[in-house]
């Protein structure tokens, strides 16, 4: 069928309204993204260290607010994961470290060396408890042979000193972080040794947990640490409480088959530490409840090798005990959003 004049200016007219339409919401997207900037958490990796998996990368995260990108401890693999979703270490200018444990440190040594290879430009911020300036300072060291090679580029490589710089913060400290946001840190339980705090600022034993806030959204992360009422306290009316799990019993049977070598001393030991310097699913609803969060993201997970699934039923129903919220087990790459309030 021939389209007459007048049935062609119908389809221009519905055209032009359909663009209209289109273009339209294309600017209330662009509004309600000025007006509600992104505050996303992504697990990059999710294992319960220092043991590596198969099935999950070293606890390392990327935390998006606005337009940055800051990393939230950097394990193993940090750098590999940060490939797989497409984000190179020039977009990265901050880094954020809960403590100085080799599972949450180990890829540091690759974000500040790569970075400073490739030249991206600026300086690198690495935040962390007291000791960090000691951990950031042996990996510039480190680069001190690669920088008398130089990378081929005809003019010696700058030096590697240059593009780091470290900020060692104290229990309670709090940070603007610039464009509304804020952070606060608090030492947890995590270095707690037979009753006695070395959670100090005075000393490098200080594990921290971190309240990251964008106007009226927040979340806190814990890395490590025990039941703490500072925890508790920092995390009071989070939307989202992200925080490493233990499965107790099931880690110290796999601990005393794959460890034959190990003495009765050292499995005792270890025994105490993972009892007391990390959280069970009852203890993190506890937090959960009194803390009154929106919603729970288990990171970090301390199991025995092997698919997680097995341990989600247990773990769902130790937290649900004393938590009536949403509760995620996170995976490797998984992305959370903290969405506007109304």
């Amino acid at each position: 069928m021939r389209m007459t004049t007048n049935m062609q200016a119908q389809v221009k007219r519905a055209i032009a309204a359909l663009a209209l339409s289109a273009l339209a919401i294309s600017s209330g997207s662009a509004r309600a993204a000025a007006s509600c900037p992104a505050l996303r958490w992504t697990t990059l990796g999710t294992a319960g260290g220092p043991v590596p998996t198969a099935e999950r990368s070293e606890p390392a995260n990327l935390l998006t607010i606005g337009e940055r990108r800051i990393l939230v401890d950097t394990g193993d693999g940090t750098v590999d994961q940060l490939a797989r979703i497409g984000l190179d270490l020039g977009g990265v200018d901050t880094v954020f470290i809960s403590h100085n444990h080799l599972d949450h440190t180990g890829g540091l040594a690759a974000v500040i060396g790569l970075r400073w290879m490739n030249q991206f430009p600026g300086v690198l911020t690495v935040y962390g408890p007291v000791g960090t300036r000691a951990v950031v300072d042996g990996i510039v060291a480190s680069l001190a042979t690669p920088g008398s090679i130089g990378f081929g580029l005809g003019t010696p490589p700058p030096r590697p000193a240059g593009s780091v710089r470290v900020i060692e913060l104290a229990d309670g400290q709090s940070l603007d972080l610039g464009q509304g946001a804020s952070v606060k840190a608090v030492a947890n339980s995590h270095f707690d040794h037979d009753g006695q705090s070395h959670s100090r600022p005075d000393t490098s034993n200080v594990s921290l947990s971190y309240r990251f806030a964008l106007g009226s959204r927040s979340l806190t992360y814990t890395g490590d640490t025990g039941p703490s009422a500072a925890v508790t306290a920092l995390a009071r009316g989070s939307d989202m409480f992200v925080t490493e799990i233990i499965a107790l019993d099931a880690l110290l049977g796999e601990i005393r088959i794959r460890r034959k070598d190990a003495s009765p001393e050292m499995l005792s030991g270890m025994e105490r530490h993972l009892s007391t310097h990390h959280l069970r699913p009852e203890a993190i609803g506890e937090i959960a409840a009194q803390a009154g969060v929106g919603r729970v993201v288990l990171t970090h997970f301390a199991v025995p090798p092997g698919p997680l699934p097995q341990y989600e039923p247990a773990i769902r129903a130790g937290i649900a005990a004393r938590y009536a919220g949403p509760v995620d087990l996170a995976r490797d790459l998984q992305s959370f959003d903290v969405g506007c309030r109304p």
